[in-house]
Order: structure tokens, then sequence, then C-alpha cells
């Protein structure tokens, strides 16, 4: 019920999806439990189920759609601007989709987009060396033990691959942020999964980063306020899992229409 409330949530028009305004949105379109909004910020913050393989059941239902022979998966960043300095991985730091360095936390995305239209497939939220460092027991206390040491995006992004990868998902070839194509690593890292590069790969990011900013805008991307690991991965994979349901399930969804991105 709080899983099918929040995505009811998300769905519906609000100028902020953060857990209240989800919860209000939801209670006037279905059946919810009293004091909803306590109850599905116990549920996106501290429940312990797993966005990864809730994301992975998401795919499963989008891969006959997704199937296409021009399509490419795109790495990318994504940056959640924050005044605040509690909520884990927040830092200042540079954010290339804005191209300046701000007070963020970063998430590493590997999207889909192709003829068939554009999808997120993974995310994960890149820790600062300097933030672990500096917040080592929060750390120890909200992030997975295997996940707290400090490495690269580009690592990252290739734990993402793999684990599309492993998950079943036909393979694409890649374009990437500069800051990814431009790293040896990440090069022999695609390399060992024997997957190639796209031409094109400015054309192709700048597609998807217009197609995160309207989750940002319309489902509330980054309009999350919780402060945990979990939380933050959590919400994200609702918001895609939301998306994915939009783009499955209604084709009139007032996308941006792809050819008007494309040059």
């Amino acid at each position: 019920m709080r899983f099918r409330a929040y995505l009811r949530g998300l769905l519906e028009p609000a100028e902020r999806k953060n857990v209240e305004s989800i919860a209000a949105a939801a209670s006037r379109s279905m059946m919810v439990e009293s004091d909803l909004a306590q109850a599905l910020q116990h549920f996106v913050s501290q429940s312990p189920w797993d966005s990864r393989r809730l994301l992975a059941a998401v795919r499963r239902q989008s891969a006959a759609r997704r199937r296409d022979h021009g399509a490419v998966w795109a790495i990318h960043d994504a940056a959640f601007p924050k005044k605040g300095q509690h909520s884990v991985g927040v830092y200042r730091q540079f954010a290339r989709s804005i191209g300046r360095k701000l007070n963020c936390q970063v998430g590493v995305f590997v999207s889909q987009i192709g003829p068939n239209g554009f999808y997120p497939l993974a995310a994960r939220l890149y820790l600062p060396g300097a933030w672990l460092k500096e917040n080592g027991e929060q750390a120890d206390k909200t992030i997975p033990e295997e996940l707290r040491k400090p490495i690269g995006k580009a690592e990252i992004a290739l734990s993402l691959i793999a684990e599309l990868l492993d998950d079943g998902e036909e393979p694409q070839p890649i374009v990437a942020e500069a800051g990814y194509s431009a790293s040896e690593e990440f090069a022999n890292g695609l390399a060992s999964h024997s997957l190639t590069v796209a031409d094109d790969a400015e054309d192709w990011i700048a597609i998807v980063l217009r197609r995160i900013e309207w989750l940002k805008t319309e489902l509330g991307l980054d309009h999350f306020e919780g402060r945990t690991w979990h939380g933050w991965h959590h919400h994200i994979g609702l918001v895609f899992t939301a998306y994915h349901f939009l783009a499955n399930g209604d084709p009139t969804v007032d996308f941006p229409p792809l050819t008007s991105l494309t040059r």
C-alpha cells in the first residue's frame, strides 16, 4: 500500500514532491492509512528494502518496449543541490551538468536513449572522499559497509554497467560525459565487457540531461528531503518506477519530443 501511495503521489501534479506533498496527493485519489506522511517517511528513508531489486523488476517490465537497435547507454552525472550539510554525500563539489562547484549531492546514472525513447536504468550516489573522511560516524551508521570506501565516478559507472549486464540487459553502445570518457580506467572497463563506444556522445548526453531535468521538474527526482543513503536510493528508484510506468503505459505523456532534442 505504501509503495502504491508513493507512486500515486509522484504521478499527481504538485510543485514539490517531498513526502508531505506526496502523501497529500495520494490521499486525494486513493484510500490511505492515517498519518500517511509519517508512514511514507519511514517507508522511503528507513525501510530495508533493496532499491536495486525494484529497478531490476522495473527494467524487466520495460525490456520489450525498450528493445531497439539504435539505442545507446548514456553514462552521466546528475546534481542535487542542497542548502544544508546533513544529507549523505553533500559536499561542495563540481557538478558537470551545471558547470560549476556548488553544495550538492552527485549521482552517477546509466540511462538508455534511442528511437524508442528515454529510460533511466540505474543510479548510485557518489561519496566524495573528503566527505567520507569528515563524516565517518554518519557513514558507519547509515551506509552499507561495502559501500563506504571512496571510489571514483568511473568505477561507480562500471559497477552499474556490470549490474545491468548481470541482470540480463542486452548491452548497448556507450556514450559518456567527458569526465568518464577521458578515464583510462573507464575505457579499460568497457573493453573488459566488450562494449563499444558510440559516436556523437555530446548530442546523446545533451538529450539525456534534458530528460533528467524533466524528471526533476515533473516527478520530483531532486525533491527528496531525507538525509539517508537508503532514502536517496529508494526515492530515485521510485521516481524511475513512476517514469517507466508512464512511458510504458501512456504513449501520450507530454515528454519533450525526441526529434526536437537531437540537434
